[in-house]
Order: structure tokens, then C-alpha cells, then sequence
């Protein structure tokens, strides 16, 4: 999966309550995932107004 489809994915699944986990986001970049592709990433939610949470609550 590509980072812009990583992105999609993970602005879906933290928009209806602000937030995504290190576990869901972890889920979709997998294991192969350069540095500056998280850091694309973590700009992207941080726009989007997505905070990266431990869990959910």
C-alpha cells in the first residue's frame, strides 16, 4: 500500500472521533515504511486534526 493510500485510510478511520492509535496506524504501514513516509504520515493526520493516541478513549 502507498503512503497516500496509508494516508486516506488513516484520516478514515480517525475522523469520526479525532483520533487513531499506534496500533491501527501500525496495521496499515506495515513493516517496510521509510522514515520520511511516517513523517508524511504523522503531517498529514496532524492537519487533518487527528491526534495518535495510545487507545481509544
Amino acid at each position: 500500500m502507498g503512503v497516500l493510500e496509508i494516508i486516506r485510510k488513516a484520516i478514515e478511520i480517525g475522523q469520526p472521533d479525532g483520533e487513531i492509535t499506534f496500533d491501527e496506524l501500525d496495521q496499515l504501514c506495515g513493516k517496510n515504511i521509510a522514515a520520511e513516509d511516517i513523517e508524511d504520515i504523522f503531517f498529514a493526520l496532524s492537519e487533518a486534526g487527528i491526534r495518535l493516541v495510545e487507545e481509544r478513549g
